[in-house]
């Protein structure tokens, strides 16, 4: 019975390696943008909006959408996440803002949480398609470059 087992095992992890990864089509990318969320526009200072703690496990950009997983406290009921931005750009090579993760978590349980964000970055499509602009996360100390 064992061997069996490592014998279907084995013929699984062939045929799985043996699988090609399909390409992207540009109406998938279109499809993959509009399933991002919307940022929010703020003209306040980002360091005076309030937020739940919450720790970025990874962060990467895919096809014009930032891509956040988080971590939090809660488990009893809903998060509200929100990413701010400022039309405000330090003029710089390459220029580089700032924008803010906000987690409203009005959530008593202390379960850790993980949870997939994402966000359109087509704000920003001015700068990434020339030198990039560099994106900091505002209290996070995270940055990473955004550019076509």
């Amino acid at each position: 019975m064992r061997f069996i087992s490592l014998l279907i095992l084995a013929l699984t992890t062939i045929l799985l390696s043996s699988c090609k990864t399909p390409k992207i089509t540009a109406d998938a990318k279109e499809n993959l943008i509009d399933f991002c969320e919307s940022m929010s526009f703020t003209n306040q200072p980002l360091n005076n909006i309030t937020t739940d703690y919450y720790t970025i496990d990874t962060l990467f950009i895919t096809n014009n959408c930032l891509n956040l997983w988080v971590s939090y406290s809660g488990g009893c009921g809903d998060a509200d996440f929100k990413l701010y931005y400022t039309n405000w750009v330090i003029e710089s090579i390459p220029p580089k803002t700032s924008i803010l993760l906000q987690l409203i978590d009005n959530d008593p349980c202390r379960a850790i949480v993980q949870q997939k964000l994402f966000f359109n970055l087509s704000f920003f499509d001015e700068y990434s398609n020339k030198e990039g602009i560099v994106l900091n996360l505002a209290v996070r100390d995270r940055s990473l470059l955004f550019k076509n």
